[in-house]
């Protein structure tokens, strides 16, 4: 943990953090109510956190913190809807997994990504290939 809280908010401290052996079990008894957000976000890792906890993490001054909660599933339901509509919140909320199948559509309709149909769907066998203005790939 020394190692995490001298690393900050760097590639490495994720890194540190998203490794199998980092320590997950405590982290909100020790860090929900921590002066650094970074160590706060730790608090959301930890899987005994409560359902309410990660929605007052969801609220956080730091966007970090709230991203973390915004992607838990823990996350109420009733919350998770309403941080859909936070821009600096859409990403993680529309990435959980608590997210219902239609709502998860309703937010792909939203942002523009078009539905595929299983029709245009490629069939069995390779992909067709594209070739350019030099001809198939690779000169063959």
């Amino acid at each position: 943990m020394r190692v995490f809280a001298r690393l900050g908010g760097t590639f490495s401290a994720w890194m540190a953090e998203s490794h199998p052996r980092f320590l997950r079990e405590g982290l909100a008894a020790r860090y929900a109510d921590h002066p650094d957000g970074h160590c706060r976000r730790l608090a959301v890792r930890d899987p005994a956190v409560s359902p309410a906890l990660i929605e007052r993490l969801s609220r956080d001054p730091a966007v970090w913190t709230r991203q973390a909660a915004a992607g838990d599933p823990r996350l109420p339901l009733r919350r998770l809807r309403e941080v859909l509509h936070v821009p600096e919140l859409a990403s993680s909320a529309g990435g959980n997994p608590a997210l219902p199948e239609g709502e998860t559509a309703a937010v792909l309709d939203r942002a523009g990504v078009p539905a595929w149909l299983p029709a245009e769907l490629p069939g069995p066998g390779p992909l067709p290939v594209r070739e350019g203005r030099d001809g198939p790939p690779n000169g063959t």
